[in-house]
């Protein structure tokens, strides 16, 4: 049970498809198929309920996602949704970019706390950033800029080729759909 929170998108792209609904199935088995032609060396890809916070969660208010993870960075992954909207079915990706628990600690702590704690803080990001275990976007080399591009990029375009055959399956015309995704990579 994964949990999703919207202060985390990164990137994102999303379309509706008109006449989709119960595609949901097809849908993800194509992204999962078109990953495997792909053979990505850094992904592995799962069926998770998402939760956008503990109340849903404790609701029981959650939705079916392909959760895409990256081996090479700990804390990004992207969140793949197929949803029936009426008689359409909504297709989208959030790339997300999860903080650590010590980061979630030091964000709920008063500030003197943080200070007194800052040292042990410096070299748990320095140990981060040397074992690449946890990079965020700021602090990132051109190195891990690349690998963050072709795992977000790769999942895209399967995403979008998914996205294409169920449009065609119906009879949408996928050619006026922005095909460029919205964040920091602006991925097309």
């Amino acid at each position: 049970m994964a949990k999703l929170k919207e202060t985390e998108i990164v990137e994102q792209w999303s379309v509706l498809i008109e006449g989709a609904q119960g595609r949901q199935q097809d849908f993800y088995k194509m992204i999962e198929a078109r990953l495997d032609e792909l053979e990505p060396p850094t992904l592995s890809v799962a069926q998770e309920v998402v939760f956008p916070s503990l109340l849903r969660r404790l609701k029981g208010d959650g939705k079916l996602f392909l959760i895409i993870k990256s081996k090479y960075f700990d804390g990004y992954v992207v969140n793949v949704c197929a949803q029936e909207y009426g008689k359409q079915l909504l297709i989208a990706w959030y790339l997300t970019q999860r903080p650590s628990k010590f980061m979630q600690f030091m964000a709920n702590m008063p500030g003197f706390v943080v200070f007194s704690i800052y040292p042990i803080y410096l070299l748990i990001m320095l140990y981060d950033k040397i074992t690449k275990r946890r990079v965020t976007l700021e602090n990132m080399d051109i190195f891990d800029t690349q690998e963050l591009g072709a795992f977000a990029g790769t999942v895209h375009h399967c995403v979008v080729f998914g996205s294409e055959n169920i449009a065609d399956a119906v009879g949408f015309d996928f050619s006026k759909v922005d095909r460029k995704s919205r964040g920091f990579l602006n991925l097309a």
